[in-house]
């Protein structure tokens, strides 16, 4: 395929430019306490993320970008949209962090976690961190894929995981 040099009659310019910082690579056995800890919760019934390959033009796992992890539990509706139930916000079943005024305007400070369960929170959170981190794009590249341009999205149960892969054809 070849790249257009204009868009609507306006030309293109390409350029690259390295990445000045990059961020350590672990290895995937660093992760697996996080996710067998998640993976082991009974009341954790499903977790996943979505991830963007590297675009047209990159390589390997520069440009892998990883979207908010969601946790379904037990108590959560089939039909919830995944992004209610990432940590973003305060999870409807997990709990977590709201946010409230800080010392000066425009600054916001987190508030203690409200929820059923800090440790099963804290659980799901540090498996979040450490799939956002960019420490483990490699691993997460080359085990779940992630076409040039498009997205995988990846749910785990404790049974199986499924990879959907979704490329512009």
């Amino acid at each position: 395929m070849s790249m257009s040099t204009e868009f609507f009659g306006v030309p293109i310019q390409r350029s690259r430019q390295p990445v000045a910082t990059r961020v350590p690579q672990r290895p995937l056995s660093a992760l697996r306490p996080l996710f067998e800890a998640v993976l082991r919760d009974p009341v954790i019934a499903a977790f996943g993320w979505s991830q963007i390959g590297p675009g047209l033009g990159e390589s390997g796992s520069a440009g892998l970008r990883i979207g908010p992890p969601w946790f379904r539990t037990t108590a959560d509706h089939a039909e919830q949209d995944l992004y209610a139930l990432s940590l973003d916000l305060p999870h409807p079943s997990l709990g977590g962090h709201h946010y409230g005024p800080g010392p000066s305007p425009l600054r916001w400070r987190r508030l203690p976690y409200q929820g059923p369960d800090r440790a099963r929170f804290g659980r799901a959170r540090q498996l979040a961190d450490a799939l956002e981190s960019g420490s483990f794009d490699r691993a997460l590249a080359e085990s779940f894929g992630g076409p040039g341009g498009g997205s995988t999205a990846v749910t785990v149960w404790r049974d199986r995981i499924r990879v959907v892969e979704c490329a512009f054809p």
